[in-house]
C-alpha cells in the first residue's frame, strides 16, 4: 500500500499533466507550482531561514540548530529551469540539511524564458564564489538538487571544476 505522502505526490503530478494540457500562462503555472509544492513537503523542526544575496543570487539560508557552518550544501531547486524556487523547495532542503547536520544555500536562480542558458549555471558558480568569498572551503561544499536542479548541481560542479575556484 502506497504512503499517504506517496499518493499526495501522485496527486499532485496528475493534477500537474492536466494543467499542463490546458497550456496556462507561465506566471499562473509558476504560481500554481508555488502552492502545490509546498503542501507536499512537512516543516522540519527546529530549522530557521534567513533570505541573503549570495554573489547577486537572491537565496535563503537554511540551517537546523546545532549544524556546523563551516560544510554547506547548495542547493539548486527542480521545475525544468522555468518553475520552481527557493521557496517550493526550501521544507525539502532543510529536511536534507537537518539529516547532514549542516546549513544549506538554497538559490533561486534565474529561470527561463526570460534567462536562457547559461544564466542559471552563471548563479550556480556566483553563489558557490560567495560561500568561497565568506571563508567556506570548496571541498566543504556539497551541490545538490532535485530534478532539473540536479544537473544545475552537476553542471554547476563541473564548472566550479575546471574554474579552479
Amino acid at each position: 500500500m502506497p504512503s499517504k505522502q506517496a499518493l499526495e505526490v501522485n496527486e499532485h503530478w496528475k493534477s500537474t499533466a492536466a494543467a499542463m494540457a490546458s497550456m496556462p500562462p507561465l506566471d499562473e503555472w509558476r504560481d500554481k507550482t508555488e502552492q502545490e509544492w509546498t503542501k507536499l513537503t512537512a516543516e522540519p523542526g527546529s530549522v530557521d531561514y534567513l533570505e541573503v544575496e549570495a554573489g547577486g543570487v537572491p537565496a535563503m539560508w537554511i540551517v537546523p540548530k546545532n549544524s556546523v557552518e563551516n560544510r554547506v550544501l547548495l542547493c539548486m531547486h527542480g521545475g525544468g529551469y522555468f518553475s520552481g524556487s527557493m521557496y517550493t523547495h526550501r521544507k525539502m532542503f532543510g529536511h536534507l540539511a537537518k539529516a547532514v547536520g549542516c546549513r544549506a544555500l538554497s538559490l533561486h536562480y534565474r529561470r527561463s524564458p526570460e534567462h536562457q542558458h547559461p544564466a542559471q549555471i552563471e548563479d550556480t558558480i556566483n553563489a558557490y564564489r560567495w560561500l568561497l568569498d565568506q571563508g567556506i572551503e570548496g571541498r566543504h561544499v556539497a551541490f545538490v538538487g532535485d530534478s532539473a536542479g540536479g544537473g544545475l548541481a552537476i553542471a554547476g560542479l563541473l564548472c566550479a571544476r575546471d574554474s579552479r575556484r
